[in-house]
């Protein structure tokens, strides 16, 4: 182990040390918890469960109570918390946050928590389990996982792409991933359902049925897998899976294999004993990507992750970021951070285009279940927020969804201008941002 992998263990053993009354823990800005309806310890991103046995208990009381008087409980403040709640089955969930993140958004990465526990075990199996022993220790089968689960949550705060419900794609060129994709489906042998290349959480190409596709909240779970340090040490990896919104009651089968240090093949099939035939197909695809310097290029593009600012064309030296999200496609793209936005100045602009989002969509709900009559205002379209660190605008259309952001007091014309100025850009540039006609038998 390198050094600076041994300081990252250590560093999640401190983590998981820590119990809710130690002043580490405490000073957390967000928690997330899962426990059993009996009350049991599942899971927690800081601290020790062991540990925390007094808080699930409180915790599910509380739940307990409510449901008792058929009024579940949804949240609730305290002090400078907003607790959320959810419930599905036999798990408690409970996200409490003292940034003053809206209760729909903790209650979308709640559901996303939950779908990633079914996603180890099924619905089926969490159903059956806790009928015959509803005290069970989940635990027992989730070991392993704790690394996964903590970061998706990371993920979660950190990306947008979770709240847009949309595939990040890595820009390279179309011919590049149209001859990927050729040689995906070319190889293909029957028991492979979906064949996908992935960099970094981003889709590379995809071939997939005709007739079916994978929801994006379950590929998010898969990508989220694939990018976890469990399954980027190298060698095969052939585990089941369960897709929550394709099938939660059983598993498909994934192989999980790193084709070049960036990307990794990614392989679905609903044969269990097919992994041979999938070490298979993995070789194909890389001899014949191979042949002509197709890896190498791949390799190269997955390298570069992410468009800097200064990459869209343009001059955009007032830039700080962007997020572009296709309707139609249901992908999206995000530029990297200017290298003058720190950490915490990056968690708030993402929290900001989340806030912005939300605003909008209660908006437009708003708007269309009143009549054009009686609404006075209709649905926000082009909306900014200026604070003493930023400028951040949002903007929806039929078509698209935009989020930048900009230095603070950046004048409101030329923040459209330069928004303008993308949108061509984007417009000319969408065969390599996108996966556009992706092969399909």
């Amino acid at each position: 182990m390198d050094d600076s992998a041994a300081e990252a263990a250590t560093i999640a053993a401190a983590e998981r040390v820590d119990d809710f009354q130690s002043p580490a823990w405490r000073n957390r800005k967000r928690h997330f918890l899962v426990l059993s309806s009996a009350g049991k310890p599942i899971y927690s991103r800081y601290g020790d469960e062991a540990q925390m046995s007094t808080l699930m208990s409180a915790t599910q009381a509380i739940i307990s109570t409510f449901a008792d008087m058929s009024d579940p409980v949804r949240s609730m403040v305290v002090g400078n918390y907003t607790l959320v709640f959810h419930t599905s089955g036999p798990l408690y969930l409970l996200a409490a946050s003292d940034r003053g993140d809206p209760e729909e958004l903790l209650r979308s990465e709640l559901r996303l928590l939950h779908s990633q526990v079914v996603s180890i075990l099924t619905a089926a199996q969490l159903t059956k389990i806790f009928e015959q022993r509803s005290s069970f220790d989940l635990r027992q089968l989730l070991g392993g996982t704790q690394g996964i689960i903590d970061q998706l949550i990371d993920r979660m705060d950190a990306d947008l792409g979770f709240t847009l419900g949309s595939l990040d794609t890595l820009w390279m060129r179309y011919r590049l991933r149209e001859r990927i994709g050729k040689t995906l489906l070319r190889q293909r042998s029957k028991p492979v359902l979906y064949a996908m290349v992935v960099a970094d959480m981003k889709l590379v190409a995809l071939v997939r049925p005709r007739k079916h596709s994978l929801h994006p909240a379950d590929l998010h779970l898969l990508f989220s897998m694939v990018a976890s340090k469990a399954f980027m040490n190298g060698g095969e990896h052939w585990t089941p899976v369960c897709f929550p919104r394709f099938n939660d009651q059983g598993f498909l089968h994934v192989y999980v294999s790193y084709i070049t240090p960036h990307a990794a093949l990614v392989l679905v099939s609903a044969d269990r004993d097919s992994f041979f035939l999938m070490t298979k197909y993995r070789q194909l695809v890389c001899d014949d990507l191979a042949a002509d310097g197709s890896l190498q290029r791949l390799d190269d593009a997955a390298a570069q992750c992410a468009l800097r600012p200064s990459e869209l064309g343009l001059h955009a030296g007032i830039l700080l970021q962007l997020y572009y999200k296709h309707k139609t496609l249901v992908q999206h793209f995000g530029t990297r951070f200017a290298d003058s936005v720190d950490h915490d100045h990056r968690l708030r602009i993402i929290n900001t285009y989340k806030r912005l989002r939300l605003h909008m969509a209660a908006r437009a709900s708003s708007s269309s279940s009143s009549s054009s009559s009686s609404s006075a205002h209709g649905p926000l379209r082009i909306v900014y927020f200026q604070s003493s660190t930023d400028t951040v605008l949002a903007w929806q259309s039929s078509s698209f969804e935009l989020f930048a952001a900009f230095p603070p007091a950046t004048d409101v014309k030329a923040m459209i201008r330069l928004v303008n100025a993308v949108l061509d850009w984007i417009r000319n540039e969408e065969d390599h941002l996108f996966v556009i006609n992706a092969p399909s038998y």
